[in-house]
């Protein structure tokens, strides 16, 4: 790792809420994205107790570096959301989703399907360009089935207006688990000219400096690799694919258990249960635990897995 490295969270839909984007944060992330927010959700219904404004909310001092991601097609209700984000939260900046690779979304023609109609995502640019200050990322895939296709339109995005591009190395059609195509991140660091972000494959320390030199991307995201492990940004950044003590893993998952009862009540510990089952895998006994994982309902059931670790 370089002096100027930075480990970004990835933006993931039911878990990158401000409970685990803090807990990120205790373990040295250092810079944090939401949840994907609909922008359609955020313009269509009144701002008071709105769902989508609450998934853009910040919990606090501790993100310094904070981006909000929308998704939507439709260019009038991108740039209105936009709008909003700026004068209710005004994070670091506004994140363009075109890398969800999921069914709904392509059945609703958001996220990455978006990548096979890049006149109307330069449209979208362009309309939220006039209507925030705030620097705009996007975040998008390789291609559709080739992973040539960013290749060409990537250049298009820079000349919209787009301040940053975040690159996951996978096709559509190669979902979470295609083998990262780097190589095509390094030309695009080398072609464009603003900040190009990694994503893709990062699991241990020697990856992130694997994908580091294989493409010069200073600034590495990653997702599926820290639901579970929030340290791995502590991990890499010291060298190590070593655990943290178990009291401090255990003091993290328990603290992380109280902040949703904080932001979100008794019942975000039914949900918890999935970040608990996460935090389990490859513990001993780990299935055992998993079973009683799935059936907690209070801080009480959690801290019971917990001490059986």
């Amino acid at each position: 790792m370089t002096k100027n490295t930075q480990l970004i969270l990835a933006p993931m839909a039911g878990i990158t809420d401000k409970a685990f984007r803090e807990i990120c944060t205790d373990w040295e992330v250092d810079v944090t994205w939401s949840e994907m927010v609909s922008a359609e959700g955020l313009v269509r219904n009144s701002l008071e107790d709105n769902k989508s404004l609450e998934l853009a909310e910040r919990f606090g001092e501790g993100e310094k570096n904070y981006w909000v991601q929308i998704f939507g097609c439709n260019p009038k209700s991108m740039a209105e959301a936009a709008k909003i984000i700026e004068k209710e939260i005004n994070p670091t900046g506004i994140d363009i989703n075109l890398g969800c690779p999921v069914k709904k979304a392509q059945k609703a023609g958001y996220g990455a399907v978006q990548m096979g109609k890049i006149p109307e995502v330069i449209e979208i640019i362009r309309a939220i360009k006039e209507t925030t200050s705030l620097p705009l990322s996007l975040k998008t895939r390789v291609g559709l089935t080739n992973p040539q296709e960013v290749l060409e339109f990537a250049p298009k995005l820079e000349k919209a207006g787009i301040d940053q591009l975040v690159i996951h190395a996978r096709t559509l059609k190669g979902m979470f688990f295609e083998t990262p195509h780097w190589e095509i991140a390094k030309q695009l660091k080398n072609n464009l000219n603003i900040p190009v972000i990694y994503n893709g494959g990062i699991k241990t320390h020697e990856d992130a400096i694997f994908y580091q030199e294989k493409t010069g991307c200073e600034k590495l995201m990653i997702g599926q690799a820290a639901f579970g492990k929030p340290w791995i940004f502590w991990q890499i950044k010291n060298g190590t694919n070593d655990d943290p003590p178990i009291e401090k893993i255990k003091e993290t998952i328990l603290k992380h258990a109280d902040l949703c009862l904080k932001y979100y009540g008794e019942k975000s510990l039914v949900t918890f249960r999935t970040h608990l089952s996460a935090y389990l895998k490859g513990r001993p006994n780990a299935s055992r635990l998993k079973q009683e994982a799935v059936k907690i309902n209070s801080l009480e059931d959690i801290r019971a897995v917990v001490d059986k670790f």
